[in-house]
């Protein structure tokens, strides 16, 4: 009778991989991330996100195998205000704060190593917690993108077309942009002296 040999796979050493070899090897290792979160919004609807909690459950343990490290190397507030949402409760004052926050990966085994990977993040809150979603947003999307992690859904498969957005006298009044040619200008000035 004859012995079967079983072929085994060689064990690859990644500490002799460069960051370059390990974020390869990271981005074909982790799954997809299914957005299993339902947030609320304000109009009593609410859409599907990716949790932060599952991206990390996703991400975390591929980098300890590979020896990769992650964190936010530096953060920049663009941008700050307060804005007034109109609620099915009447107004209501809200902090939206512009995070830019550069992510860094680097090499545990060659700490010299490292990769940065610049993002973006809002936060929109009443009380005091507009910061720490902005930090959330741009973290989780850092990794997202910078590991290429399906989610599920495409935001370019929907067309502008389809895409409604209902804007009353009110809204149009109060909500002032923070961005652009017409930062801090509303709706409704913008309408009065540019139609286009």
């Amino acid at each position: 009778m004859a012995e079967s040999k079983t072929k085994q796979e060689p064990k690859v050493d990644y500490t002799k991989l460069n960051i370059y070899q390990k974020m390869a090897i990271a981005t074909s290792k982790i799954e997809k991330v299914i957005k299993g979160l339902t947030v609320k919004t304000g109009d009593n609807r609410s859409y599907k996100a990716v949790s932060d909690k599952d991206v990390n459950n996703a991400v975390k343990p591929v980098e300890a195998e590979l020896g990769i490290y992650s964190y936010p190397f530096d953060r920049e507030i663009t941008s700050e205000d307060r804005e007034i949402f109109k609620t099915k409760n009447g107004q209501l004052s809200n902090y939206v704060i512009k995070l830019k926050t550069v992510y860094r990966f680097v090499n545990v085994d060659n700490p010299s190593e490292f990769i940065d990977i610049k993002t973006y993040g809002y936060g929109i809150d009443s009380q005091d917690k507009a910061p720490g979603k902005a930090m959330t947003y741009s973290d989780k999307y850092a990794l997202l993108k910078a590991y290429k992690i399906e989610t599920g859904d495409d935001p370019d498969a929907k067309s502008s077309e389809d895409v409604e957005v209902e804007i009353n006298e009110e809204y149009a009044k109060n909500y002032k942009l923070t961005f652009g040619k017409y930062k801090g200008k509303t709706i409704e000035e913008i309408k009065n002296t540019d139609e286009s």
